[in-house]
């Protein structure tokens, strides 16, 4: 399948979108883009041009949770290059970008420039996006920073949904969570203490 930035699938072997005419690119715009599952530490690796995330999608279609739709979001690269994520699934997606969530919508792509932290469903992933060349350097530059010493980090995971968040040091804590909503949910959350995040 060959996505389009217009949203439409393409058979592999067209040089055209069906839909708007464009001429279809393929590895030549948006190079990769890497979801880091914060669990787990697996990570699904996209080619441009993009294609379907989850339980049926195209990239690693097994590392999903039953909680995430067959066909939970897509992501495409547009004319510049540039990734985008379009919700649409049954359960909620989100982005984080500088400490604030914003929810993904059905018929609404939003860009995704590296750094920001997306949630599908239950499942939270860290985002990069490079080129192949630049993935590549970037793998060969955290395994050399692995083995310099390195400062702990700290970090509240909240006790209703899984969600973690980046906290300053062990004393700190979060009186909210992006996706819990019920006033109970924040009593349950403040008293969460945080934790030191193993090395990986």
């Amino acid at each position: 399948m060959r996505l389009c930035s217009c949203g439409f699938a393409n058979p592999d072997d067209a040089t055209h979108c069906a839909a708007c005419g464009s001429a279809l690119t393929h590895e030549s715009a948006g190079g990769v883009l890497l979801l880091e599952e914060v669990r787990s530490g697996q990570v699904v690796r996209v080619t441009a041009p993009g294609g379907i995330l989850g339980r049926a999608g195209d990239f690693s279609p097994d590392l999903f949770s039953p909680r995430v739709s067959g066909v939970h979001a897509v992501v495409a690269t547009n004319a510049e290059g540039h990734w985008t994520i379009e919700h649409t699934g049954r359960n909620a997606s989100a982005v984080e970008r500088g400490g604030i969530w914003s929810d993904l919508r059905c018929g609404a792509p939003q860009p995704l420039f590296g750094g920001e932290t997306l949630k599908l469903a239950d499942m939270v992933f860290r985002v990069r996006v490079g080129t192949q060349e630049a993935v590549a350097e970037g793998a060969t530059a955290e395994s050399d920073a692995q083995d310099a010493p390195a400062e702990t980090a700290w970090s509240v995971r909240c006790p209703v949904c899984g969600t973690e968040y980046a906290v300053e040091g062990p004393k700190s804590h979060i009186t909210t969570c992006a996706f819990c909503k019920d006033p109970l949910d924040a009593r349950q959350i403040a008293r969460v203490a945080a934790r030191a995040v193993p090395d990986r």
